[in-house]
């Protein structure tokens, strides 16, 4: 098949990039599965094994894809619609009454339901990027946007502080001069601001667990999976993709701070084992498992001319950010 991965964007990222990862990690795996990659991005762009076209202003999707290029895929809903063949993947929350295109799809089947669909296609990864230590660290992870307070990065610095526990931060605001990384740990918590990938990996392989207390409908959270990858338990809320990711041998799930102190003091005494975290992203997390899933929606839609179910709208009284319930300490 011959495929044209569509997004406005430098790929890959020169730092963290949730979507951007995605798509470098799917254009791989369509690689290795045989099949012939057309990447369109924004100049700079390029990815081993794929032919690069680069981005125009005010071009449309049509005119840039080769004409060889049986079906488009983009993450973000395009305007105007190709003629050609195409499949969008949303990745975060719609508003209140959004349509889609009817050739949709969405990151978990939570994410799916709150938008009037049943398509979806979970993000995967490339395992082999995340080392997994068996000898871990006594600190604890949060690995999300800090700013966004559907993040609760206070939730989980309560919870650090309640379990006695090291907390490092990535994803916070980073600080003129990087002065951030010189300023010492404030009551057990350390702020790494905004960091890339190597970073990012040093950290997650020998902690002893991600603090994922999410107040809102987590889309997917590529956080979880990279963080089980590397063999951490999770402890979050039951909101969103969590409960599709998370298993009672991975982590905990409560929207109370509480429970989720108690777990986090669980895995101090060895509860969970790294290995068996690492394993769960093999069951349909990994980057081939997103490619063959994507590789059953673009046959859809060249052999039957759409996805089922009509378009796609946000459900009626979803709100994208809505402050979920959560219970502190």
């Amino acid at each position: 098949m011959r495929i044209a991965l569509c997004h406005d964007a430098l790929i890959p990222p020169p730092d963290y990039g949730g979507t951007e990862r995605v798509i470098v990690w799917l254009a791989r795996a369509l690689v290795e599965l045989g099949h012939q990659v057309t990447l369109v991005a924004r100049p700079g762009s390029a990815l081993p094994g794929t032919r690069f076209v680069p981005l125009r202003p005010g071009v449309p999707w049509d005119e840039l894809v080769p004409a060889d290029v049986e079906l488009l895929h983009l993450w973000a809903p395009p305007n105007p619609a190709p003629r050609r063949p195409f499949l969008v993947t949303i990745g975060g929350n719609g508003q209140p009454g959004e349509v889609f295109e009817r050739n949709t799809v969405f990151v978990s089947r939570k994410h799916a339901e709150n938008h009037g669909s049943v398509n979806f296609v979970h993000n995967g990864l490339d395992p082999s990027e995340l080392p997994c230590d068996s000898d871990r660290k006594d600190h604890f992870v949060f690995l999300a946007k800090a700013s966004w307070s559907v993040k609760n990065l206070d939730g989980a610095v309560a919870i650090a502080r309640a379990a006695g526990v090291r907390l490092e931060v990535l994803g916070s605001r980073s600080l003129p001069g990087k002065l951030h990384r010189w300023i010492p740990r404030i009551r057990g918590v350390r702020y790494h601001g905004m960091v890339g990938d190597a970073e990012k990996r040093e950290v997650l392989r020998n902690a002893r667990g991600l603090l994922f207390p999410v107040r809102w409908h987590e889309p997917f959270g590529i956080a979880i999976t990279e963080a089980l990858a590397s063999g951490c338990p999770v402890f979050g809320t039951p909101y969103g993709s969590l409960p599709e990711i998370i298993t009672p041998e991975v982590g905990v799930m409560s929207h109370e701070a509480a429970l989720l102190v108690k777990g986090v003091r669980r895995a101090l005494e060895g509860a969970y084992r790294p290995e068996i975290c690492r394993s769960r992203v093999f069951e349909g997390f990994t980057a081939d498992a997103m490619a063959r899933k994507y590789l059953q929606y673009y046959a859809q839609v060249l052999n039957q001319g759409g996805l089922e179910g009509g378009k796609p709208r946000t459900r009626v009284g979803f709100k994208s950010q809505e402050l979920l319930p959560w219970a502190a300490l």
